[in-house]
């Protein structure tokens, strides 16, 4: 009797799992790169359905999604170390996942250009507002809550000045969300901006990555150490859970899904 209830409370959890919707929403590069993954784990798991809410949510209203019941998984990004947990992810489970290198690019930036963190807090602070060929250089530029600005801040201490300088400038460029950035920097002439590799490379962009101070934004450099310009990804779940969302959230940090996801600008958080 014991063995068939066992049976009985096993079937049940399944198919509770493959009744359920998981839905994600966060930030605009790591759900870019969930949904690159929600094909393959639905073969894996008839049944079960993931959905990534477009467009982007970014990483604060992720997280009030998650807090509000709309979205069973958050995918978020913090500029802090990986010994530290973000104060206002509240009582949710934090999950450090993967990291991709940030570049600097542009729609004029050909193959194998270099600058240095110096130049390009020239670009920020208005210094220089023209490419080498005399074309207008047209500066893309997020918000201050935005991760990837307190990232960039935090590359030096010119650097945070330039960008506490951008954000006074009148008539740059303003980028929403990580999707509508890329857009702009593909689309508009001369521009320049930040944006990770991985969104790039698994969109199959055209953009080009500038190289920092000499180095090239790359896994093999981001991992090495040599590159250290990067965003890291983190998942949210809430502390109630349900299986299916932890099966979802096992998937994505599996070693086969990590190791595929390589290729695209994506390697495992650092522990």
């Amino acid at each position: 009797m014991r063995v068939w209830l066992v049976i009985l409370g096993w079937a049940l959890v399944n198919c509770s799992m493959a009744q359920e919707t998981i839905r994600v929403g966060g930030t605009g590069a790591g759900t870019v790169l969930v949904q690159y993954l929600v094909d393959s784990y639905a073969k894996s798991h008839p049944g079960v359905t993931a959905e990534v809410l477009m467009p982007p949510l970014g990483s604060n209203g992720g997280l009030r999604a998650l807090a509000a019941g709309a979205v069973q998984v958050a995918v978020v990004s913090f500029p802090f170390s990986r010994q530290a947990v973000p104060v206002n992810v509240g009582a949710g489970k934090y999950i450090p996942w993967v990291r991709t290198p940030l570049m600097f690019t542009g729609r004029a930036v050909a193959d194998g250009v270099q600058l240095t963190i110096g130049q390009v807090a020239d670009i920020y602070a208005g210094k220089v507002t023209r490419w080498p060929d005399g074309q207008p250089l047209r500066l893309i530029t997020r918000t201050e809550r935005e991760t990837d600005t307190k990232i960039l801040r935090s590359l030096s201490r010119e650097m945070d000045a330039a960008v506490t300088l951008a954000e006074k400038r009148i008539g740059l460029p303003f980028a929403e969300n990580d999707i509508e950035n890329q857009q702009m920097l593909e689309r508009i002439p001369g521009s320049f901006g930040v944006i990770g590799l991985g969104q790039v490379l698994l969109s199959n962009s055209a953009l080009n990555p500038v190289r920092l101070d000499g180095v090239e934004p790359s896994v093999v450099n981001l991992r090495r150490g040599s590159y250290r310009f990067q965003k890291p990804l983190f998942l949210v779940v809430s502390e109630t859970a349900s299986p299916a969302t932890l099966e979802f959230c096992r998937y994505l940090q599996s070693l086969k899904v990590i190791e595929s996801i390589e290729r695209y600008g994506f390697i495992a958080h650092a522990h």
